[in-house]
């Protein structure tokens, strides 16, 4: 034992040493284990042999046992540093070797954080990001309410609605979250710049505008520069005389002819002749509607800049916008071209179709005129809130006419040109879903890049959905097409045709009237016989009411899918009518309609939708709220769901 522990002890000294001399190259800072002399080393070796030869302490055996052991066997290996004092350690610390360390790893740390800094900053900066959502305009982010003046409201009692009227129900068409209220044109027969009597006066339209205008809505007026009234002065004037002397002579379209055989062989959209003889002047005039509405010409200056001058009169007290009707009408063929037979025509003989109409429609020179209206209105300004928007009404079955009159040639014409395809949908039985939706998607396929889709299914030429099962469904899935929906008064209760008129008084409670006009009074045209169930008191009472889905319905149209989401089709079949509405980042809905006549059951999930939607908005109201298993989607006939997923 004595020898393994010399053994061990100079081992121990030996290693200690290299190690001091290796790490702190000065033995002078080793611990002074490592510095024991041979005196000390024979010192420890007789001690431990004494203890050795006694009894307590071991048998010779054990001695022999120990002598054969490793020196690693009786002591472990010291740990570096260990025995050394805060003193001893702290002078190591300052020598140069570990200072530079030190610095070293400091300095690689701070260089490592600073690039991990920089490389964020550089990810974040370069990384591709979801674009913008798009500023909508105030033309872009809202329903459109049509209303027929004459219809609404009578606020003096004479039987027909009026202006002031109108301003009486400005808080309820702000209820419907309406943007813009398009009301027909209200000017006088006689006159482009004055409100005809029927409606009040110059003041009930400023009140109507400022009116509109503090409840953060816009408003449009109709403007019709197609024709005048036989009774304008201008055409009494210009009827009066064909002499050079005349200023309006050339305000009209004026052509020779002989009685009884009119310049050429156009048709009037009335019926008959679009040629009218007048007495006084020795000439035939055009009329493309009735006789008693003459065909401004303008091919004259002067009228262009009439018209121009009307136009800019009802901008400069407010209005916000116009829609340009009979637009399609505005020129004619300056040869007076006989126009040819349509080949497909099978109706009576004379009537307006008969005949193709490629010398009185849609003009070349049409489109320069409606770019010179927009270059008027963009004198307002181009964009934001005083924007001034421009509607042309073309009413063409030729989708891919009525689209160019967004731009032409490259330049600006309507920001909406409308669209018409919706106003007669096909019948339960007729494949409704399909060719539904085949109207629609043409429409998106012909529209112009960057241009704004709109959908129209009521006006004053059609007949209402209200009176349709699919109402509710019609009027839920056109309120959640992309785009502006232009909707039409009554439309929102379910309001019917009456006597095939779909320009009946609005039906407002369940007073004599329908509350359009005072008890007593005769209204201008007949209020429907269901006004005690159909009408907007009732159904702001019923939480299932057309009334309420069509609140609900453009309530949600601000979510982001509807306001900037892309179109696509979802699982349409022969009676059910299903689009999908999604954007990034943002929840995403189904809308279902079963346009036909029997219970349908669609397999969403199979179309590649998740397994469980929930039900966002239905038609009945009655379905809000549930979940659905998308494999198994129930529609009732004329049910719509719109369904989040």
């Amino acid at each position: 034992a004595a020898r393994a522990l010399h053994i061990h002890l100079a081992k121990t000294r030996i290693r200690g040493e290299k190690w001091c001399r290796n790490v702190y190259r000065k033995p002078t800072f080793c611990p002074d284990f490592f510095k024991m002399s041979a005196n000390d080393l024979d010192k420890a070796e007789q001690g431990a042999a004494e203890k050795l030869n006694k009894p307590e302490n071991g048998s010779p055996d054990d001695a022999k046992a120990a002598d054969g052991l490793d020196a690693e066997e009786i002591e472990p290996k010291l740990a570096p540093f260990a025995g050394m004092g805060k003193e001893e350690l702290l002078k190591v610390s300052s020598e140069p070797f570990w200072v530079y360390l030190r610095w070293t790893l400091l300095i690689l740390f701070w260089l490592a954080w600073i690039a991990m800094l920089v490389g964020a900053i550089v990810i974040i900066v370069t990384a591709p990001r979801c674009a913008p959502r798009p500023e909508l305009d105030w033309w872009e982010n809202g329903a459109f309410m049509r209303v027929f003046v004459r219809s609404y409201k009578d606020s003096d009692g004479d039987g027909n609605g009026d202006l002031k009227g109108l301003e009486m129900k400005a808080d309820y068409l702000a209820d419907l979250k309406v943007k813009s209220v398009q009301i027909n044109s209200v000017s006088s027969a006689t006159n482009f710049t004055a409100v005809d009597p029927m409606f009040g006066t110059m003041a009930d339209f400023d009140s109507l505008v400022t009116a509109l205008h503090d409840k953060g809505m816009k408003l449009v007026v109709d403007f019709d520069p197609n024709h005048s009234s036989v009774e304008d002065p201008w055409f009494v004037q210009s009827a009066s005389s064909a002499a050079d002397t005349n200023p309006y002579k050339d305000y009209y379209v004026w052509a020779d002819g002989t009685p009884g055989n009119p310049p050429n062989n156009w048709l009037s959209v009335s019926g008959g002749s679009a040629w009218n003889y007048s007495e006084s002047r020795g000439q035939w005039y055009l009329h493309t509607f009735g006789t008693d509405q003459p065909d401004l010409n303008y091919r004259n200056p002067d009228v262009k800049a009439a018209a121009k001058d009307a136009m800019k009169f009802w901008a400069d007290r407010g209005a916000d916008g116009f829609r340009l009707t009979s637009v399609k009408y505005l020129v004619e063929d300056e040869n007076l071209t006989d126009e040819p037979a349509n080949p497909n025509y099978s109706g009576p003989p004379g009537g307006y179709d008969s005949l193709a109409h490629p010398y009185t429609t849609n003009q070349p020179d049409t489109h320069s005129l409606v770019q010179e209206f927009r270059t008027l209105l963009d004198s307002y300004a181009k964009d934001g809130d005083s924007y001034k928007i421009l509607l042309t009404d073309v009413m063409d079955a030729n989708v891919r006419q009525v689209v160019k009159y967004y731009s032409s040639n490259g330049t600006r014409e309507a920001d909406i040109a409308l669209n018409y395809d919706l106003q007669e949908l096909p019948a339960p039985g007729d494949a409704p879903g399909n060719k539904t939706f085949g109207r629609i998607q043409g429409w998106m396929d012909n529209l112009p890049d960057g241009k704004r889709a709109n959908w129209l299914i009521g006006s004053e030429s059609s007949s209402r959905v209200g009176g349709r099962l699919r109402a509710r469904a019609v009027n839920l899935v056109f309120l959640l097409l992309p785009g502006t929906p232009m909707a039409y008064y009554g439309d929102e209760i379910g309001m019917a045709d009456v006597n095939g008129v779909s320009t009946s008084p609005m039906q407002w409670n369940t007073t004599d009237n329908a509350g359009f006009t005072d008890p007593g009074v005769s209204p201008w045209s007949a209020v429907a016989q269901d006004y005690a169930t159909v009408n907007v008191e009732t159904q702001k009472k019923s939480n299932s009411s057309l009334l309420q889905v069509f609140m609900a319905a453009a309530t949600l149209r601000d979510e982001p899918a509807f306001q900037w989401g892309d179109f696509d089709n979802a699982l349409t079949t022969a009676n059910v009518l299903s689009f999908k509405r999604t954007h990034d980042g943002a929840t995403s809905y189904l809308v279902a309609a079963n346009l036909g006549s029997a219970e349908e059951r669609q397999d969403y999930k199979a179309a590649g939708f998740p397994a469980e939607g929930t039900v966002a908005l239905s038609s009945g109201m009655d379905r809000d709220g549930q979940k659905l298993k998308m494999e198994n989607v129930v529609l009732q006939p004329g049910e719509a769901l719109v369904i989040s997923y």
